[in-house]
């Protein structure tokens, strides 16, 4: 299989848009990626160091499936990319719950302020219905 596409399979996994950040990624300049693929070659050791769900048959043959079946189970030790996708998951998550829990916070107490103020108006129309239906007797 021509190494180019294959680096471009690689990059097209990981959602990279561009082969700059993808280099960067990998630790590599972009210019030395950029002769990968010119060249079609590229450092499968690197390339599988970088990327441990790579199917080491598909790097070194091309010989599919791309991506090992124990694709879940990635080496996160050996894959920052992934670790800090996942970091940045978390903060974001963590980030809506927070104000998840201020609105809900919020709203629990304009909720009470509903109710005492339903509750101090239903005990003054029962009131004025008393009231009224004494004056009429």
């Amino acid at each position: 299989m021509d190494k180019a596409i294959m680096l471009d399979r690689i990059k097209d996994y990981y959602s990279f848009k561009t082969d700059v950040d993808f280099a960067k990624f990998l630790g590599i300049t972009p210019q030395v990626y950029s002769n990968w693929k010119g060249r079609k070659s590229f450092d499968a050791e690197l390339l599988y160091n970088k990327c441990p769900e790579l199917n080491p048959s598909w790097l070194l043959c091309g010989k599919e499936p791309m991506i090992t079946d124990n694709e879940l189970q990635v080496n996160e030790a050996k894959s920052p990319y992934i670790l800090r996708k996942k970091l940045t998951y978390l903060e974001d998550e963590l980030k809506v719950l927070t104000e998840a829990d201020k609105i809900m916070s919020e709203s629990g107490s304009q909720i009470k302020k509903a109710i005492k103020l339903l509750t101090d108006q239903f005990q003054l129309t029962e009131k004025e219905l008393n009231n009224v239906l004494k004056e009429k007797k």
